[in-house]
């Protein structure tokens, strides 16, 4: 007799402790597990809350992404499910099967459905999703159906006389979904993502430990607080690189710098979702002799009075008002606090990403001043931002040469216009 076992019952038997489930609406979802090591790994779970095979092997497969990566595969790979439900396909089968999927099935079902907004939590339901959202969930679908093919071709004997058949349904079914991609409107530069100078000279005042007019009371928070920003403001680090930063991290000394260091999974870190450092590590110097100065009060002083109010230790640099590491959305909290408070001297897109944005803005601004070329400011700002690719960093010239041209304009009416008045 055959029995169903319940995957969480698999799971404590090999140490495996459940983290927490992303719901996809219907009965399928997304369900994260933390291993003892501390290895983040979600799975996409059916009807029956079994595990589905082939989705999951796929995932595994990808493991070196991120776990939010990953999660997001699962749920884009959710919806072909549904629709293969829906369709009464059965992949397995239809994989070794000679019968292809026809264009009917794929451009008029399969494309169609993923254009649909699949989230059941919104009180009013969009029609369909973002181009941008669809094309990640065909780019997703295509990869593992494209995987999906290469298992099941790989695994037949060498004298299969399907395998000709399975390889020409592989490229008709991926040409099919090549040709769903639809360009996504352009994007429109003028808006503003960063912090113009004047902002980030307001935002910098409010939290400065000295004034006691700012932000914060308390001066364990209010140095905090000031560190956080800076971080990012002067080293555009991103919020999961800030608060993966650890004590040791920091050296304030004749020589001072941050260090960004990509570690293994922290098993006692218990945040959701957990900090990660997703690209290149590096070391950045500490010039700025007042922040300096502010940074090691913070870790011999502010830093223990926080700590002392958890009941653990903990080896992170930024830490919680009751003295546990700093969560993600607690940093986003603190931004619309600081925005409300003081909406007269900030702008209403004041974010981590914001102060991202501005980092590389006005490092782009400088490295062009210095002379530098348009392919090593790249190489530059690839470097200083952790990034791995150089495309990435287009949108900074181009916005930096777009707000130089606008310049250029203005000047250059105001001059015509000034040759046209008679004195």
């Amino acid at each position: 007799m055959h029995y169903k076992v319940s995957y969480k019952y698999l799971f404590v038997k090999i140490g495996i402790v459940i983290y927490n489930n992303v719901n996809l609406g219907s009965m399928m979802k997304v369900e994260i597990i933390r291993h003892k090591t501390g290895d983040l790994l979600p799975l996409l779970l059916d009807d029956d809350n079994l595990p589905i095979p082939a989705p999951n092997e796929f995932i595994i497969s990808r493991r070196a992404l991120s776990p939010n990566t990953l999660v997001r595969n699962l749920r884009e790979l959710a919806v072909l499910y549904r629709w293969l439900k829906r369709e009464k396909i059965d992949l397995e089968s239809r994989v070794l099967s000679k019968q292809a999927f026809t264009e009917a099935e794929i451009k008029g079902g399969l494309v169609e459905f993923l254009r649909r907004d699949q989230e059941n939590r919104h009180r009013v339901k969009k029609m369909v999703v973002k181009p941008n959202t669809f094309n990640q969930r065909l780019t997703s679908i295509r990869q593992y159906l494209a995987w999906h093919f290469d298992v099941t071709i790989g695994s037949l004997p060498s004298d299969s006389q399907n395998f000709d058949q399975i390889r020409e349904n592989k490229n008709s079914l991926l040409s099919l979904l090549e040709s769903s991609f639809i360009n996504a409107p352009p994007t429109n530069r003028s808006i503003r993502k960063g912090l113009n100078a004047k902002e980030i000279e307001s935002l910098m005042t409010i939290l400065d430990p000295s004034n006691q007019y700012g932000f914060s009371r308390d001066p364990a928070v209010c140095y905090r607080n000031y560190v956080l920003t800076m971080i990012m403001l002067y080293y555009g680090l991103r919020p999961g690189e800030l608060l993966s930063l650890k004590v040791e991290d920091i050296e304030i000394g004749a020589i001072s710098n941050i260090r960004v260091v990509r570690r293994k999974p922290d098993p006692t870190d218990t945040r959701k979702p957990r900090p990660e450092i997703k690209r290149n590590g590096r070391v950045l110097p500490i010039d700025d002799l007042s922040f300096a100065k502010n940074l090691d009060t913070y870790i011999t002083k502010w830093r223990d009075v926080l700590e002392d109010k958890a009941d653990k230790e903990s080896d992170y640099l930024i830490l919680s008002d009751d003295g546990n590491p700093l969560s993600q959305s607690s940093i986003t909290q603190l931004y619309q606090l600081i925005r409300k408070k003081h909406s007269s001297e900030l702008p209403p897109h004041l974010t981590a990403k914001a102060l991202r944005h501005s980092f590389s803005s006005q490092m782009e601004r400088v490295l062009r001043m210095s002379g530098m070329g348009e392919d090593n400011r790249k190489q530059a700002l690839a470097y200083l931002r952790g990034d791995s690719s150089l495309s990435s960093q287009e949108v900074y010239i181009a916005q930096e040469i777009e707000e130089q041209a606008n310049i250029a304009l203005k000047k250059y009416q105001q001059n015509l216009i000034l040759e046209d008045v008679p004195w």
